[in-house]
């Protein structure tokens, strides 16, 4: 694998992050908080009903095409994925469309969320071609376009944002997501046709049920891992939603949003290693070990640099925001959503976990065809994530779900370690990482112990430029 790619990808992944973020900016200034919750009430409630539709085709179909001897097999592939995906979709997304006054007035008592359901509904249509779009483009490893697709659409999705939030409020959010995954798949759909023009053959019945079983041979484990990991992070607001008032899922909304950007380098990264780790694994096994603990090593050192940095700078970080964005609402968003903070830290160390955990499953676990070890460590983050916050009470129910998220990751996240050691023969870890994360946890203990941001921030930098030039950069 070029880590080079790798690094691309982490650079785009991060300006789409950056506008992805001024946009998130803008929707919590011109939304209320108690708009924002209902925001993260039906995006939760959308994501737990659309995952139903995924079947694992995405990451089934990128190993597949990955795997073909040439384009041919691939747009068999393609088609086969996406027959299955929209046998699949509609049921669901007529039963989301269908539903929706039952959700909006009766279980939630909110009839303001109906509309913004059933346009969801009409999203989550779309984004079943776009998934398997996407999977072409990852498995004919087009990362060129890949790379500069995602900065230009976020830009574009800036641009179609502000103008239905200003015209529409709170329901102008959905609005301008359909005509968002409108645009994207539209962009998509024509690039796959170049990739595969002059290739445009059609699988016949014994070749679609061959491809069918060999996406699913894998689809089916990510499938129920990706139902797990949605259930897992959208629980909050779904499970919350239905005593707290909008303005507390408003707070709670704003915390995990913050917190969920961790993910990001590990989205970035497994853009590269599915397809790329699947190529290894297939061509050259012998070099598999190392060329995967030579990537995850350096995904590792931005990962933990990232949290750390998060976690000590959060409230200094807003307070620029605020005063970046001053022009754009009324309250400061340090004001507004003051209670947010102190969700974030234990919401942190969850991502944290789960960005490790979605680099094993896609940099070893689904190239080596070793997917236990995979689904039981994301059912064991669910599972315990809702034992914990359970176990506890409900006296402060928004921060003992985020503590029973940070936990319940964390916990998964060294189970699977132990699994990928005896699934595939080795740690997927080194003795640098693990040095990097002890001193990361002394430091984090001074912050706790409320010395000064500044100073354990310049330690923190220069610890993490030692260790990056002595461990992580040869």
């Amino acid at each position: 694998m070029k880590f080079s790619w790798s690094i691309i990808s982490i650079i785009s992944r991060f300006f789409a992050v950056a506008i992805g973020l001024v946009q998130s900016v803008i929707i919590v200034k011109l939304l209320t908080v108690s708009d924002y919750g209902l925001v993260g009430l039906v995006t939760s409630i959308a994501a737990i009903v659309g995952v139903y539709q995924n079947l694992g085709i995405s990451s089934g179909s990128t190993r597949e095409i990955a795997a073909a001897k040439n384009k041919d097999e691939a747009f068999k592939v393609f088609i086969g994925s996406t027959i299955v995906r929209y046998i699949i979709s509609l049921p669901l997304v007529l039963g989301l469309f269908i539903f929706a006054p039952y959700l909006g007035n009766i279980y939630y008592h909110r009839p303001e969320i109906i509309n913004p359901l059933r346009i969801f509904s009409l999203i989550l249509f779309i984004q079943a071609l776009q998934s398997v779009l996407n999977s072409v483009i990852q498995g004919t490893k087009q990362f060129k376009f890949l790379f500069i697709f995602q900065s230009a659409i976020s830009i574009v999705s800036i641009i179609i944002y502000i103008p239905f939030l200003i015209e529409y409020g709170y329901v102008g959010y959905f609005y301008a997501l359909l005509v968002f995954n409108i645009i994207s798949t539209f962009i998509l759909g024509i690039y796959v046709l170049k990739v595969f023009f002059g290739h445009l053959v059609l699988p016949n019945a014994k070749e679609l049920k061959s491809i069918v079983a060999s996406v699913f041979k894998i689809g089916l484990f990510v499938y129920f891992i990706k139902i797990i990991f949605m259930q897992w992070q959208k629980l909050g607001p779904v499970l919350l939603g239905k005593d707290l008032s909008d303005e507390m899922l408003g707070i709670f909304s704003f915390a995990l949003l913050v917190a969920s950007k961790i993910t990001t380098i590990s989205d970035a990264v497994t853009d590269v290693t599915l397809p790329s780790m699947t190529s290894v694994f297939e061509k050259s096994k012998h070099e598999f070990k190392d060329v995967f603990l030579n990537s995850n090593a350096k995904a590792y050192f931005l990962i933990l640099f990232s949290s750390v940095f998060l976690i000590i700078f959060k409230f200094e970080i807003f307070q620029f925001v605020d005063f970046v964005f001053n022009f754009i609402g009324k309250d400061p968003i340090t004001t507004r959503y003051v209670d947010a903070f102190k969700l974030m830290d234990p919401l942190i160390l969850a991502f944290w976990a789960y960005s490790h955990i979605n680099l094993l499953k896609s940099g070893v676990a689904v190239p080596a065809r070793k997917l236990w070890g995979a689904l039981i460590s994301y059912a064991l983050m669910f599972l315990l994530t809702v034992a914990i916050y359970y176990a506890y009470g409900f006296s402060d129910s928004l921060m003992w779900f985020s503590v029973a998220m940070g936990l319940g990751g964390l916990v998964a996240y060294i189970v699977f370690i132990f699994f990928i050691k005896k699934e595939v023969g080795f740690y997927p870890i080194t003795k640098g990482d693990i040095v990097y994360t002890l001193l990361s946890l002394l430091l984090l203990i001074g912050y706790y112990l409320n010395q000064s941001h500044w100073i354990l921030g310049l330690v923190y930098l220069a610890i993490s430029y030692v260790l990056y030039k002595k461990v992580y950069s040869k």
